[in-house]
């Protein structure tokens, strides 16, 4: 019996371990509301609309898994009015942009975050080159668009941490 409420004791405190050393669980997201806008491109910027939506679904579910930000919802959805004062918003703007080639693809985002409700920018930049290849071949628009939300998503998260 002693020796069970050893086993039990141990599981509960590897939970609390768990709990507390995640990532969600350790601190409060820095930002609890982010809308985002969808993608655009400068107009020297060779990008379909379909990549541009497929990189900007791609980027909301990227944040939403992790990151600095609590909820995320698209351009233009209801925030609940609790939520609402805290609330702000990411633009990204496709500045340059490589298919590829000799050069591994890559593209070059401004990013700008604001308050939803004075519209003060909190936070602007300029992404780095973010790679667009799995490996050294040049792969599909539908896998560079992918990985447009997926490496900008990660630059967000380095960004605001």
């Amino acid at each position: 019996m002693r020796r069970c409420a050893y086993c039990l004791i141990s599981v509960v405190l590897l939970f609390a371990v768990a709990l507390v050393l995640s990532p969600r669980a350790s601190a409060q997201a820095k930002y609890p509301v982010v809308e985002v806008k969808h993608l655009t491109k400068a107009d020297s910027v060779d990008l379909s609309a379909d990549y541009l939506n497929y990189s900007y679904d791609n980027l909301r579910e990227q944040l939403a898994k992790k990151g600095p930000f609590g909820k995320v919802v698209g351009d233009g959805d209801k925030i609940a009015d609790s939520d609402a004062a805290n609330a702000v918003v990411l633009e990204c703007n496709i500045v340059a942009f490589k298919h590829g080639g000799l050069m591994p693809p890559y593209i070059i985002v401004d990013i700008k975050l604001s308050s939803r409700t004075d519209h003060g920018v909190m936070k602007q930049f300029t992404s780095r080159k973010l790679p667009l290849n799995n490996g050294g071949h040049v792969p599909s628009d539908e896998v560079k668009a992918k990985n447009t939300g997926r490496f900008l998503a990660a630059e967000l998260e380095h960004e605001l941490k």
